[in-house]
C-alpha cells in the first residue's frame, strides 16, 4: 500500500530540509490585498484579518459594524425596489423571484497559524448570536521565507576559506542554501452574515 502511494505521488506535503548551522530563517509578511471600503457595493468581498495581537472585543465591533453597514445598504434596495415596482402582477413575481435569490452579504474573519485559536473564538461568539450564520473554511497558504546568514556564526565558520582544508571545502559546497524558501502554512477564513 505503501509503495503505491510513492508511485502515484504522494499529495501530502514533504518536510523541508534541515538548515545547515551558519544560516537562520527571515519570515516576509504574508501578502494580502488592500481592504476594500466598507461602503463599496455588496460584490466587494468585506474582509477582516486577525492577528494573535488582535483584541477580542475589537475584532467583534469592527465585524458588526460591516455587517450593520451591509444591513442598511439591504435595506435601501428594498426600499428602492419597492418604489420602482410596478403595478404589474407578472413583473412584482419576477423581481420577487430574483430577490430570494440573492444571498446575503458577508464578513470574512481570516486568521493564519497561531491566530487560528483567536478566528475559532470569533467564530464561536458569532455562532451563539441569533442573528448570525457562520461557516468555516480551512486551507493552506504558501509563505516565502528568506534564509539569511547567521551574524553569530561559530569561529571555525568565520575562518576564511583557504584555512579549511579539502572536506571541509566541499562539505560547504554541499551546504549551500537558497536565497529563498516556501513554507506551507494553514488559513482559518469565518464567513460570517446575517439570517
Amino acid at each position: 500500500m505503501a509503495k503505491a502511494a510513492k508511485q502515484t505521488g504522494d499529495p501530502r506535503p514533504h518536510k523541508l530540509p534541515r538548515l545547515p548551522p551558519n544560516t537562520k530563517i527571515q519570515k516576509r509578511p504574508l501578502l494580502h490585498p488592500p481592504i476594500a471600503s466598507p461602503f463599496r457595493n455588496a460584490d466587494t468581498e468585506k474582509v477582516v484579518y486577525v492577528n494573535v495581537r488582535t483584541p477580542f472585543l475589537s475584532a467583534v465591533k469592527r465585524v458588526q459594524k460591516l455587517l450593520s453597514i451591509a444591513e442598511k445598504r439591504a435595506a435601501q434596495s428594498a426600499l428602492a425596489q419597492k418604489r420602482n415596482r410596478r403595478a404589474d402582477p407578472i413583473m412584482s413575481a419576477a423581481i420577487a423571484a430574483v430577490d430570494g435569490q440573492e444571498k446575503p452579504e458577508r464578513v470574512t474573519i481570516k486568521a493564519t497559524g497561531r491566530s487560528i485559536e483567536k478566528a475559532m473564538e470569533l467564530a464561536l461568539f458569532f455562532q451563539q448570536q441569533e442573528d448570525c450564520h457562520v461557516r468555516l473554511e480551512t486551507g493552506t497558504v504558501d509563505a516565502i521565507d528568506d534564509l539569511v546568514e547567521d551574524t553569530n556564526a561559530t569561529e571555525a565558520e568565520s575562518k576564511p576559506r583557504e584555512e579549511l582544508d579539502t572536506a571541509a571545502q566541499e562539505k560547504a559546497k554541499r551546504d549551500q542554501v537558497p536565497e529563498t524558501r516556501i513554507r506551507h502554512t494553514s488559513v482559518l477564513e469565518v464567513h460570517v452574515s446575517l439570517r
